[in-house]
This record gives C-alpha cells, structure tokens and sequence, in this order.
C-alpha cells in the first residue's frame, strides 16, 4: 500500500520508495523497509567497530616469555682418590684366615702367575684339571716346609700362607709335562725381580708337597686385607689370591 506525502507528487520506484519535493527518500513499502532498515544496521555496525578501533588505545604486542630455566647443579667431581676408594672397598676382605671345601684334585698345580693391579697384587695358582678344588689361606708368623717342618724365610713384613689341596707338578700321577721335576722347598716361584717395587707382594716360595697337598709361602710388606676365590672352566681351575694394596 502506497502512503504519500500531503501537497506534494511523488515518484515510487521499484524498490518501493518515494522523493518528495525536497529529494529525501520516504520508505513506502514492505519490501523497502526491510532492505533499508538491513543496510542501515550493517552500516551502523561497521561504523562502530570502526570508531571502536580508533578510540582503544593500541597495544604493543606482547613479548613472549623465555621459558624460566633453573640452572643444574654440576655433579660433584670425584677425584682419583674417591673413584679409587668406591671401587676398590679392599678393607672388608679382611686379614683372617679364609678357606673353602676340602676337595682335593689329582690334577698337578702345574703354573703361578702374578699380577699387579691398582687396587690389589694377585697371585694365581693355575691346575691342570676341572675337578674341584679347596684351599685354606691365613698369616702365620712363618711357613714350615711340608713336610719337613723347617722354616721357609721370605722378604716382606708378614707371611701369607696358602695351602693349595693339589699336587705341585712333577708329583702328580697325571702326566701333565712329563720330565719337568719340582721345584726344591724354598725356591722362588716367581722371580724376585718380577716383584720388586710391588705394594703388597714381596716374594713367592714353594714350601713343599705332601699327600696331594701344596704349601706356598707369600712374603706380603704388611699383614693386609686379602681374599681367596677359585675360578675355572672345562678344563682348569684357578686359585686366585689377591692382597690389598697398603
């Protein structure tokens, strides 16, 4: 329905609206009212979003925060000192008397050997067999010869005596290295010069055989925490004695 303004003509046109005399628009249709009143809403929205961006205060862009580092704390340093005593702990071998089984081998302690370690000398007793075998080691004030009974002197301040329950070689019935005869009570099982200047061994000195059994005199320069053990495979066994370095 067409609403027209008193005392003057207007001039509708197809989007429903009409211009009075003076050239303003008058809405004089369904159709026309709501494109109108949908541009003038746009409008407005955009005018104030507009006018609200002029009028905040700009911002600067936030600085992003490094991530809060706490230092680490550097792991203690050990010393050579340390690291020596963590991983040698030889005061709890103790210097009593060790021993273990009473097996005895038929087959000859046929070889000894030595060797020098940071933490400790080692002595091995090397037996030409599997089966098993025991030992029993302790200071003594000095060795007597088995068995004989006289004394075996060796260098250093105390005497470590190892009973090794095997035969020395040239004793045994096995026949290991045939025509190599025994050694004489109180001959070096190893040579002194092999030794000299050790921490802890000073000599080696066979102190005889008898009934399957080997006695060995160890010259030690202080009665010093030692242990014992037997290693082995298929074919050997192995007395290993190793005395604590001072």
């Amino acid at each position: 329905m067409t609403r027209l303004v008193h005392g003057a003509p207007s001039d509708q046109n197809a989007a429903g609206t009409a211009r009075d005399a003076l050239g303003e628009t008058m809405i004089t249709s369904p159709h026309g009212i709501g494109r109108i009143v949908a541009v003038a809403a746009a409008t407005c929205a955009l005018t104030f979003a507009a006018a609200c961006a002029s009028a905040a205060p700009s911002r600067p862009a936030a600085a992003v925060s490094a991530i809060p580092r706490h230092p680490v704390a550097a792991r203690p340093s050990r010393t050579a000192g340390t690291l020596g005593e963590a991983a040698c702990a030889t005061d709890r071998w103790g210097t009593g008397a060790k021993m273990a089984g009473n097996a005895i081998s038929r087959a000859p302690l046929y070889l000894v050997r030595v060797g020098k370690h940071r933490c400790y000398d080692r002595v091995v007793f090397d037996i030409n067999g599997p089966a098993p075998v025991s030992y029993v080691a302790r200071y003594v004030p000095h060795v007597l010869s088995d068995a004989a009974g006289k004394p075996v002197p060796v260098a250093g301040a105390a005497v470590l005596q190892v009973v090794v329950r095997a035969p020395i070689w040239g004793t045994d019935d096995q026949g290991h290295q045939p025509g190599r005869k025994p050694p004489a009570v109180g001959a070096d099982l190893v040579s002194p010069a092999r030794v000299a200047g050790w921490s802890s061994l000073a000599q080696a000195k066979f102190a005889g055989s008898f009934e399957g059994q080997t006695t060995i005199a160890l010259g030690v320069t202080a009665q010093l925490p030692f242990r014992v053990m037997v290693t082995g495979d298929a074919a050997y066994r192995h007395v290993i004695v190793d005395v604590a370095h001072p």
